[in-house]
């Protein structure tokens, strides 16, 4: 994709980056998630946030809480929902801030990609907002 073309679809969508965490807590309709829902639609992402929070399905699965087939459902919904952005271009970034600032790579890729592309990080992890602010990348805690 082009320079351009990069531009014109992120003027399309929000300026906000979900994280794992507040993309789990709509799914799992976690204490506050109504609150989320005003974020989701047109958002950005990172795939991370899409297996994570398919992993906390399969635990409710597991569970016998959640059924497996609205499970699939769920995660179709979201894939086509959200806009996700390749998360290897932000990867040396993600290295970076986890060995600086103590906390996980998967926590960093998300810190990477919002300070790196501009974007307001949407999370529930208070060490990651602690650190964003390290970083100088606005955050809405959720």
């Amino acid at each position: 994709m082009d320079t351009e073309k990069l531009s014109s679809s992120f003027n399309q969508r929000t300026k906000q980056l979900l994280d794992s965490s507040v993309v789990s807590k709509f799914v799992l309709k976690e204490s506050g998630w109504i609150t989320v829902e005003q974020h989701i639609a047109g958002s950005n992402s990172i795939e991370l946030a899409l297996k994570e929070t398919s992993n906390a399905l399969w635990k409710k699965i597991v569970k016998g809480e959640v059924e497996l087939d609205s499970a699939k459902q769920i995660i179709k919904i979201l894939s086509e929902t959200l806009w996700f952005l390749d998360q290897s271009r932000y990867l040396a970034r993600a290295l970076e801030i986890a060995a600086k600032h103590g906390i996980t790579v998967y926590d960093s890729l998300f810190l990477a990609c919002a300070q790196t592309e501009g974007l307001v990080l949407v999370s529930c992890d208070d060490k990651q907002l602690e650190v964003a602010g390290v970083l100088g990348i606005d955050t809405l805690k959720i």
